[in-house]
């Protein structure tokens, strides 16, 4: 489970953990959906300005970066999917250092009621 501690409020009871370099760059590409309440988690070595793309996906999604203190410290909602034209790809990179990197699906973050700035548990 991931809970927003600052809130107190609960942003998915399941998720799965990327920490390989392949479990990382594949992320949720290919899949049809994410499941209602899930989310994944990708664990990176150090705090880095790490790039999420959206290559391969065919559902919008929200990317929550997260600090090594389990801070958020940006977000970016409802990313679409990219087309096949090169011109529509695009990484998307916090504006501060992070360690975590959470996908869920789109919408989820605004309806947690979570901000920048939030803590979370996991």
């Amino acid at each position: 489970m991931i809970k927003n501690a600052t809130k107190k409020r609960i942003i998915v009871k399941k998720f799965e953990i990327a920490k390989t370099p392949w479990k990382k760059t594949k992320g949720l590409m290919f899949r049809k959906e994410l499941a209602k309440g899930s989310g994944l988690l990708m664990i990176f070595e150090r705090e880095r300005k790490h790039g999420i793309w959206m290559l391969g996906m065919r559902f919008p999604i929200d990317i929550v970066f997260i600090d090594s203190r389990k801070r958020i410290v940006d977000i970016r909602h409802s990313v679409k999917p990219v087309g096949r034209h090169p011109k529509t790809w695009r990484v998307y990179k916090p504006s501060k250092p992070s360690k975590y990197v959470l996908e869920v699906n789109s919408r989820l973050v605004k309806r947690s009621g979570t901000d920048i700035g939030d803590f979370l548990e996991f």
